[in-house]
């Protein structure tokens, strides 16, 4: 989570098994050009965070070449002696902005490769009703590279009270500058394009990315809003969010 704010209304973020040992087949690390000495570097690393206090365990997969190289748990899953154990095959950590490519950019692709988007056309095409001055210039090419001209995000927490309003405000949003001129990565910009594949498809995003990515793909553990039958195997996302409690198996983002 090093981005600004997660912003992906109204598709919130993803949450996934941060692993690939059920999908992929495990190797030794020789037979995919890799040295298991170097690999064991890893090691070093994530047990001197979890010795800082930066977190409390992790999920560390490798792969090359189609096949698991290395796949191993480290420390607990929460802040607690109680929490339980990170299992690579099992633990399911957040998304988060991640969302956008492994979602939202995978799904408009998926509409390019079917041809029903066309990357050159303007947004306004598929959502007339993204208005507003310059945004006629706005491409679906502009918001998959941050180039819209969109601001970064915006709390609309504190500004809407209803899904439909914080939709309406993100459509309304000016314009930080023409589209095309600079690179500015966008949370808006992934909610607008989010939206042009539910204009395209007539589906949600949550529906559409389960039927023609995950699924297709294995990603049982993939998903948005987790069941709540989940919450053990979920590795909480902050400790100390404005909602007032700690986030786990919720989407961290109050804008979402």
């Amino acid at each position: 989570p090093l981005h600004p704010p997660h912003l992906l209304l109204p598709l919130v973020t993803l949450t996934a098994v941060l692993t690939l040992g059920r999908g992929l087949p495990a190797s030794a690390p020789r037979a995919v050009g890799m040295s298991a000495d170097r690999l064991t570097t890893v090691d070093h690393v994530v047990r001197r965070g979890i010795t800082a206090g930066a977190y409390p365990g992790a999920s560390v997969v490798v792969g090359r070449k189609g096949f698991a190289v290395w796949q191993k748990g480290y420390g607990r899953l929460g802040w607690t002696t109680t929490s339980a154990a990170v299992v690579p095959e099992e633990s399911i950590y957040d998304l988060a902005s991640l969302t956008k490519v492994i979602a939202t950019t995978t799904a408009a692709m998926i509409l390019y490769d079917e041809g029903k988007l066309d990357l050159q056309a303007p947004v306004q095409r598929y959502l007339p009703e993204f208005t507003g001055d310059g945004k006629d210039k706005v491409t679906i090419e502009h918001l998959l590279t941050h180039r819209s001209g969109l601001a970064p995000g915006r709390q609309l927490w504190k500004t809407a009270r209803t899904p439909a309003e914080a939709r309406q405000q993100v459509l309304e949003s000016r314009l930080q500058q023409p589209a095309g001129q600079l690179f500015n990565y966008s949370d808006l910009g992934a909610d607008v394009l989010g939206w042009v594949v539910e204009r395209i498809s007539g589906q949600t995003l949550d529906a559409f990315t389960e039927a023609r990515i995950f699924a297709p793909l294995g990603m049982e553990d993939t998903g948005f809003r987790p069941d709540g039958s989940l919450l053990s195997r979920i590795a909480p996302t902050e400790v100390t969010p404005p909602r007032g409690y700690p986030v786990r198996g919720e989407v961290a983002d109050e804008s979402a």
